[in-house]
């Protein structure tokens, strides 16, 4: 049976990003989102097709961060979201929160269409201006910010490190300092788009990209990053979501338009252990906060899927390295546990709340997609241990 929404919420703009807050007690939810707003020569067409080839004077890429809890409905039987702060930036791709606070402050990144990762500073002491800016990264790239992620995940860091991904095809690498961010390496990665880029979580001198060109790429921080330690073809299309498992050592997940999710043991990547076809191309893949083998992902064009990604030898709740493969043998097996269908357009933000807060009913998940601008809140369906 399809979970039933809990609550549905419109931020105008076309979403694109959801990230639950990992520090609030409320559970906070950030949305992200991106318009396309047509001027000069371009104001006649479509407002719905958003056409990157658009210059300037064509079109201005607005968005906005919705900061938004979770609380309770008119009954005990519904939910609702409720607006706190909004704030206008440019138009976000992405969102993702420093998972462990950085001397002693909660930080968030947005990557925007500004071809920036700008850093905001929560303070749970007050709502309507609980985000304020911290600072913002230079680059001497001419594109746009298309992702971002954090290196501090499994480790504090006073001076963790952000990985960018740019719609030039270059990837960045910056460090935070203080209530600064500078910028360590800046590459050419991509012949086209770099939709993502990633840090392996128990290896953060590994960073992974992909791209509109259909490559999925490896790169060591350490040495010359004239070329990759790998790049595969493995998927047939471009490839826009790579999440390393912080539960498990050594497995890693890549998502493309070819509507595939693949799985990866990070010592061998010559060829994925196994791989799944969620009948969408693949924009964003999210592990679960607690358990090992649960994967969200958003598949554009066919909903949200929760995929059980179970590793022969290993407990379902068991936090463990990814064994190394019996000749013969699969060591993964992916089936799908549930499935979201009620978005009526391209399904792209998705995350787990960051704990469970009903047990009995199910852990909650937020999804969002785009030209419908529509939030949900949904139950993923309990399963046994």
């Amino acid at each position: 049976m399809e979970p039933l929404s809990l609550a549905s919420f419109d931020p105008v703009y076309c979403a694109d990003s959801l990230e639950f807050c990992p520090y609030n007690a409320k559970q906070r939810m950030l949305i992200g989102t991106y318009q396309l707003l047509k001027t000069g020569n371009a104001a006649h067409q479509d407002t719905a097709d958003d056409n990157q080839e658009l210059t300037s004077a064509d079109a201005q890429r607005v968005g906005r961060i919705y900061v938004c809890d979770v609380a309770p409905g008119a009954d005990d039987s519904e939910l609702a979201i409720v607006e706190r702060q909004r704030i206008e930036t440019s138009a976000i791709f992405d969102i993702k929160w420093s998972y462990n606070q950085v001397n002693g402050r909660e930080l968030v990144g947005v990557a925007c269409a500004d071809g920036k990762v700008h850093i905001y500073s929560a303070d749970d002491s007050s709502d309507d201006s609980y985000l304020s800016p911290l600072c913002v990264s230079e680059s001497e790239s001419t594109g746009m910010c298309c992702s971002l992620d954090w290196s501090n995940r499994l480790v504090e860091d006073s001076n963790p490190e952000i990985v960018a991904s740019m719609s030039d095809g270059t990837v960045q690498l910056l460090k935070l300092s203080g209530s600064s961010i500078e910028t360590i390496h800046e590459w050419s990665a991509h012949d086209a788009e770099a939709w993502i880029a990633s840090f392996d979580y128990w290896n953060t001198s590994t960073v992974y990209s992909g791209g509109d060109d259909a490559r999925f790429k490896g790169w060591d921080t350490r040495m010359d990053l004239s070329s990759p330690v790998f790049s595969s073809r493995r998927h047939q299309a471009g490839v826009c979501s790579i999440h390393s498992n912080f539960h498990r050592q050594f497995m890693l997940a890549t998502g493309s338009y070819d509507e595939t999710v693949m799985i990866w043991d990070t010592r061998n990547m010559r060829v994925p252990v196994t791989e799944y076809n969620v009948g969408g191309g693949v924009w964003r893949l999210k592990w679960h906060p607690e358990e090992p083998t649960q994967l969200l992902v958003g598949a554009m064009y066919n909903g949200f899927h929760i995929l059980d990604v179970a590793v022969d030898g290993l407990k379902r709740l068991e936090c463990a390295p990814l064994p190394v493969r019996e000749a013969g043998r699969a060591a993964v097996t992916v089936t799908k546990r549930a499935s979201f269908m009620k978005h009526e357009s391209i399904a792209y933000g998705a995350d787990w709340r960051q704990s469970c807060d009903d047990p009995s009913a199910g852990w909650m998940v937020g999804t969002c997609s785009f030209y419908d601008h529509l939030v949900h809140l949904w139950r993923r369906p309990n399963i046994s241990s």
